[in-house]
């Protein structure tokens, strides 16, 4: 139990600074944007930069665990994290804060997939939940990030940056309290499978990656890309679009809690079904429905997200034994990328209202082809 503990608070602090690096300085990018002297649409590459390398970086962290053991790779990708992002207090030249950010996004992107390692390093028995609890965390980072970012933002632009720099002291707890035993991958968690099959992804698992990677383009494009564009073209102001999204992400921590007891009955299926089948119905609403009722469906859009990822997370923690846990963070950084490129792709020749029904609609041929593959087997 005590092994247990440790290596659940061990990634829940992991994720929660590894799921910072967008969100976190999301509030100061206008004065950012002054320190450099570039316009705000030129931040765009300053924070996908930070993601890109995720792209790959998940899979490469999830190997390194598996050859060094999973406190050397933690260490590892703290330690590139906290310096390449303590050092942006030191720039002001824009084409190298976005290299800094590139190489923050080399450790970024291995924090979270070993996060989830770590997580489903537990007992079998509180396996599941221990994922679902790291998925929360998620949600609960992305709506206090930003609330830190503004608040250390308004001493100075650049004091969110320090934040980062809890990575360094982090890598030296990490290394104290993980020793090499517990930070090993343990029997249960040690993909024992041939290396053959290791390379052919079982159709289960290929639809775990592609869902996953659905549903951060859904998020990062529709939510957290067109939410403050359509509550902009409602006449919402600067303040009240940040709470907008800071209760959309804390509807999507309380999902995650109030499905808790289905993820550990394995209702897999119910559960995914479930959750694309909300994103239909709030994704479109949005859309379709008048001013405010569009709002409040957007809003509560973020249910879907709740619902969806824990039991991503849960059900790629169980299959080949948690061996497929890098690829899913690498597809989930894919998503994420491709989220905002796909949208303001869309917005460029739609009206937003159909934009937000093309976002229901994948949700809606998602929910079909689970459901009905629930029901063949």
């Amino acid at each position: 139990m005590t092994r247990d503990r440790t290596l659940m608070a061990v990634a829940f602090a992991v994720t929660a600074l590894g799921v910072s690096s967008v969100s976190l300085l999301a509030p100061v990018l206008p004065e950012l944007a002054d320190r450099y002297q570039v316009g705000v649409q030129q931040l765009a590459y300053f924070q996908m930069a930070v993601m890109l390398p995720g792209i790959v970086t998940g899979v490469l962290a999830a190997r390194l665990a598996r050859a060094l053991g999973k406190r050397f790779a933690l260490v590892a990708c703290l330690a590139v994290f906290g310096a390449a992002g303590v050092s942006l207090v030191l720039v002001t030249s824009f084409p190298l804060a976005v290299a800094l950010r590139l190489v923050q996004g080399v450790g970024g992107g291995g924090l979270v997939a070993l996060s989830f390692l770590l997580a489903g390093s537990v007992a079998p028995e509180r396996r599941v939940r221990a994922v679902g609890y790291n998925a929360a965390v998620v949600s609960i980072t992305m709506v206090l990030a930003p609330l830190v970012g503004s608040t250390l933002g308004g001493y100075s632009s650049l004091a969110p940056f320090a934040w980062y720099g809890l990575a360094l002291p982090a890598a030296v707890v990490v290394w104290r309290v993980l020793p090499g035993a517990a930070a090993s991958a343990t029997p249960e968690a040690t993909p024992t499978a041939s290396p053959a099959s290791r390379r052919a992804p079982s159709a289960e698992v290929v639809g775990i990656l592609a869902m996953t990677v659905a549903l951060n383009v859904l998020v990062f494009g529709w939510f957290l890309l067109l939410t403050p564009l359509l509550l902009d073209a409602n006449g919402v102001d600067l303040t009240w679009r940040g709470w907008a999204l800071a209760v959309q992400s804390a509807l999507a921590t309380v999902a995650t809690f109030a499905t808790g007891r289905w993820r550990a009955r394995e209702r897999y299926a119910v559960l995914m079904t479930l959750g694309w089948g909300i994103g239909f119905v709030f994704v479109a609403g949005a859309g379709l429905a008048p001013g405010g009722l569009g709002i409040a469906a957007l809003i509560g859009a973020g249910i879907c997200y709740g619902i969806l990822n824990p039991v991503l997370a849960a059900r790629i923690a169980v299959v080949d034994r948690g061996h497929w846990f890098g690829w899913w963070q690498s597809c989930a950084r894919t998503g994420q990328v491709l989220g905002p490129v796909v949208a303001g792709w869309l917005i460029v020749g739609l009206p937003i209202s159909a934009v937000f029904v093309v976002g229901g609609t994948l949700s809606a041929v998602v929910a079909v082809v689970v459901a009905v593959r629930a029901v063949r087997r």
